[in-house]
C-alpha cells in the first residue's frame, strides 16, 4: 500500500511535558514544614507530588484513605511531608562513576601481577597446542573422509563403507 503524506513547514510541535504542578502549587510545597499534609484525588498525581519532592530536596509519603460505606470509590490521597533529603539531578556526576580501572584502557598504570607482559604470562604450553593443531588435522580429516562418501554415493551408487581392513598377500598381486 502507497503512503501519501503532504511536507509542512512552520508547524509548532506541542510540548508533551504536562504540568500537573504549576508555580503557587510548587511555592506551596516548597514552604511546608514536616508533618504537614494535604489530600488529592488520584494516584498519578501522588506520584508528581513525590518526583518534584526528590528533585528539590524534600520527601513526601502518602496513604489511601477510604470515606464512607464503599470502599472501591470513595476514596482519596493524604500526603505527608517527613522531611529534607539530599536532591537528586537529572544529570548524573560521571566522574565520579567512571571504574578506576578498565583493562588495557585505563588511563592509570596498573599493578602487574608478575615478570614480563600479560600475554606472555598467560602463554598456552605448547603440548596443547600441539594437541590442539592434531585434533583439528584429524576434524578436517573426518571432514574430507564425509566429502568422499559422498560423491561415491552419488555418482556410483555405492552404499557398503564398512570399515573391514583387507590385506593384500603377494600371492594376489
Amino acid at each position: 500500500m502507497k503512503i501519501n503524506i503532504e511536507i509542512e513547514d512552520n508547524i509548532v510541535k506541542p510540548s508533551i511535558k504536562s504540568e500537573m504542578l504549576d508555580t503557587e502549587t510548587k511555592k506551596a510545597l516548597k514552604s511546608m514544614e514536616k508533618g504537614q499534609s494535604f489530600t488529592v484525588k488520584t494516584a498519578g498525581q501522588v506520584q508528581h507530588i513525590q518526583m518534584y519532592g526528590r528533585s528539590v530536596g524534600k520527601r513526601f509519603s502518602s496513604r489511601k484513605i477510604y470515606t464512607g460505606d464503599r470502599k472501591d470509590k470513595n476514596f482519596h490521597f493524604r500526603v505527608w511531608l517527613e522531611g529534607d533529603r539530599e536532591p537528586k539531578t537529572r544529570k548524573p556526576d560521571y566522574a565520579k562513576n567512571q571504574p578506576k580501572t578498565f583493562g588495557s584502557l585505563s588511563k592509570q598504570a596498573s599493578q602487574s601481577d608478575g615478570e614480563g607482559s600479560a600475554t606472555e604470562r598467560s602463554k598456552v604450553p605448547n603440548e596443547i597446542l600441539t594437541l590442539i593443531e592434531l585434533k583439528e588435522e584429524n576434524r578436517m580429516i573426518v571432514d574430507d573422509l564425509n566429502k568422499i562418501k559422498k560423491i561415491l554415493r552419488q555418482e556410483l551408487g555405492y552404499s557398503d563403507f564398512s570399515l573391514e581392513k583387507t590385506d593384500f598377500t603377494e600371492d594376489e598381486s
